[in-house]
């Protein structure tokens, strides 16, 4: 699962890259767009999200149907419809279910989520989630939103295994800055 404190910290571009890194290590790769709320996956991958992971509990239709293969190694199941009630499908024992059906087939599957600190859908995923990466950007992300978003996610004993620190400016008055050699 990868997820953020808040919103726009770039959590989405972040999963997407890094599933899309791990598919060419000759690795079966599933991204599913959990943000049932916002949901970005479909941009990222120039998709539609007419249908999708929303669809495919309610109808409790084969999965195949909604997959999208991005190249050798990734498929992508965008977020589909907005439903009234994301944090019930979330909680739900259909999704549990399907993400154990789903490890069958693939090596590692990718969760985006909405950000911790906005609503509870991130801590519930957490909890069944093996791991568990925050997306921060920097000079933006506050300390107290960082530190309350971890708090929240180890209260719900998440696996959380790093973090990204995003939106680095690259110049060469910063000391993130390399130089080619």
């Amino acid at each position: 699962m990868v997820s953020s404190c808040l919103a726009s910290e770039g959590k989405t571009t972040t999963i997407s890259n890094l599933a899309s890194v791990m598919s060419e290590l000759s690795k079966k790769i599933l991204l599913i767009d959990l943000d049932l709320r916002k949901p970005a996956v479909h941009k990222q991958f120039s998709l539609s999200n007419r249908h999708g992971l929303t669809d495919l509990l309610l109808n409790k239709d084969d999965f195949n149907a909604y997959l999208n293969n991005i190249h050798p190694g990734l498929d992508v199941i965008t977020s589909g419809k907005i439903p009234a009630n994301p944090t019930e499908i979330i909680n739900s024992n259909a999704i549990k279910g399907l993400l154990n059906r789903l490890a069958d087939y693939y090596d590692y599957i990718f969760l985006d989520t909405p950000p911790v600190a906005l609503v509870s859908d991130p801590l519930i995923i957490a909890s069944f989630s093996d791991a568990v990466i925050l997306t921060v950007a920097y000079s933006e992300t506050e300390r107290d939103a960082i530190k309350k978003s971890v708090d929240s996610l180890k209260q719900v004993n998440a696996n959380i295994i790093g973090t990204v620190l995003n939106k680095i400016p690259l110049s060469k008055h910063n000391k993130y800055y390399y130089s080619y050699y």
